[in-house]
């Protein structure tokens, strides 16, 4: 995958996708299996903004069970299905304890046992859809009290625990390489994507969108993009980029935005991942006595999240506060004193920015929803063009993109071919079974490398791994970049190479997910800086730009 923008700048496009979100990526590779002819830009880097601030879960749609929405709940068990079988090295089957406790009729274990039915009936059939049978989930079970605690003994805290629910759901190891690798598919297939190209205004002409304005924000030069229609997948930004054509309006117009917190502690609880409530209110037709909060393993650290807080700033300078950890941190202590969390354990923390339809934004009340909006603005604006389409979630991205790329091929006469990204596995993916292919990639490769490190290699780059371990072996590229983590310094060239990686940040926290755990030390830094810088070309002060830039993400106004 390379960053072509002399062919952006002179070709006339069927689609031009804004926003490399998951959303985005989505549609720009269903609309490349179609055979339209595609360009996909975005200002940051792919997956850098909402799609990397998540929990990393594909949710299977319980969340939806208190609202009464069963056909999200449906929808949702679908499309965790379909990731299974699309990216098997990415994802994986996390348990989940769900506490029950006495004096709550909602917190109760009938309650549960209901829930878990109905549950069971709104997924009825879908586990199909996952060939791999390793990939299958694994059964649901309830424990009683005395197994929960031994299970997870930070449940001790809950002196009217009645059990535990163990709910299975799908957990990415990095939401940044699942966007990543729907971004490469759809450059498999022809599509021309860059990173870190701004869009600045849409092109307007005759009462009609044909593309947009641009800036590469790595050399400052501006060209126009042109195509004959334009899906504006920008997440938080589509409302601001479709204003530079004033007759252009949302359905239902963003009324806000939401700031969602996460940290990266100190791991508190190895193998289950824990749900618990906090006294913050959640819109639904039941509840279980207030917003959930998430523990989960991850990489050996644990992963807690999220927050729920208005956010009126400029969107670009969103960033955690240290009000935020502290607000965070108090909450979790409080529903769970045995965890006794400081500012000292927190590791890393980010957050993301999520749009809001609601006619009031409540700080105390946790508004979060599945909808979304695809809209064709020839038919709501009498703007021909230009289609929006606005996700809610990462785990319906792909359903999101289906129905936009539908539109689009309807406007463009091309209606022929039908949405195949349920059943085409991304790049990387191509694997029918992965726990075989994990074994025969230990066999294969024992001399070179650490068992632990194969599978993490697997886990980021799945069958991708034996062009990685080729390149490493020719260049000397096998050492780790630091003593503690389990990236390899080919990973970096990579990264350059293939990857569209153009700054420190990319690579960091997206391509390696070596920064997302904890500063890795001033010597890895260094290391992949130098390893950049030589692939880039930067000089001495572009090194330490880059890396002081690096260095910011771990201080908190």
């Amino acid at each position: 995958m390379h960053r072509n923008l002399t062919s952006l700048a002179a070709e006339e496009f069927d689609l031009l996708v804004i926003g490399g979100g998951i959303t985005g990526a989505f549609v720009a590779h269903d609309a490349s299996l179609r055979g339209l002819r595609t360009a996909l830009v975005e200002k940051g880097d792919f997956g850098a903004f909402t799609s990397s601030a998540s929990s990393k879960l594909l949710h299977g749609g319980v969340r939806y069970l208190p609202k009464g929405q069963l056909w999200k709940v449906r929808e949702s068990y679908r499309e965790t299905a379909i990731f299974q079988h699309i990216a098997p090295h990415l994802t994986r089957w996390l348990p989940f304890l769900v506490p029950t406790e006495s004096g709550s009729l909602m917190k109760g274990r009938a309650a549960m046992h209901a829930a878990m039915l109905l549950y069971s009936l709104c997924g009825a059939g879908l586990d199909r859809l996952i060939t791999d049978r390793s990939k299958q989930p694994p059964p649901r079970t309830f424990l009683a009290p005395g197994k929960a605690r031994e299970r997870a003994p930070l449940l001790t805290a809950l002196p009217r625990l009645t059990g535990a629910q163990v709910l299975w759901e799908s957990h990415m190891h990095s939401s940044e390489r699942m966007t990543l690798a729907v971004v490469k598919s759809a450059a498999r297939h022809g599509a021309e994507a860059a990173n870190h190209l701004q869009v600045d205004s849409l092109l307007a002409e005759h009462g009609r969108v044909s593309g947009a304005r641009v800036t590469d924000r790595i050399s400052g030069d501006r060209f126009a993009i042109r195509a004959r229609l334009t899906v504006n997948a920008a997440g938080p930004y589509v409302q601001g980029i479709n204003e530079s054509v004033p007759q252009l309006r949302l359905k239902e117009r963003l009324t806000g935005f939401s700031k969602g917190v996460h940290l990266v502690v100190r791991q508190l609880e190895p193998e289950y991942a824990l749900a618990l409530t906090t006294g913050k209110k959640i819109e639904g037709i039941v509840s279980r006595g207030g917003r959930h909060f998430f523990i989960i393993p991850w990489r050996g650290c644990s992963l807690i999240g999220t927050t729920n807080v208005p956010f009126n700033g400029q969107l670009d300078e969103v960033r955690v506060t240290a009000r935020d950890i502290d607000d965070f941190l108090a909450d979790i202590n409080g529903a769970l004193p045995e965890a006794r969390l400081t500012r000292d354990d927190v590791r890393y923390s980010f957050c993301g920015i999520y749009p809001l339809i609601a006619s009031e934004v409540r700080a105390d009340t946790y508004q979060g929803t599945g909808e979304y909006q695809v809209i064709d603005h020839g038919r709501a604006n009498g703007v021909d063009g230009i289609i929006t389409a606005l996700g809610a979630k990462y785990t319906t991205a792909r359903r999101v993109a289906e129905q936009a790329v539908d539109l689009a091929a309807t406007r463009l006469g091309r209606s022929g071919a039908g949405c195949r990204t349920s059943v085409e596995q991304l790049v990387e993916g191509a694997i029918d079974d992965i726990e075989t292919f994990r074994r025969d990639c230990r066999r294969r490769y024992r001399e070179d490398l650490e068992p632990a490190t194969i599978d993490e290699l697997v886990r980021n780059h799945g069958c991708g791994l034996h062009e990685l371990v080729e390149m490493g072996r020719e260049r000397d590229l096998l050492q780790p970049v630091a003593p503690d983590r389990p990236t390899l310094a080919v990973e970096v060239e990579h990264a350059v190479q293939s990857e569209m990686a153009l700054t420190l940040d990319d690579l960091l926290f997206r391509r390696t997910g070596l920064g997302t755990i904890g500063h890795p030390g001033e010597a890895a830094v260094a290391r992949c800086a130098d390893l950049m810088g030589a692939r880039l070309g930067w000089d001495e002060a572009e090194k330490a730009r880059q890396v002081a830039a690096v260095n910011s993400r771990y201080a908190y106004p």
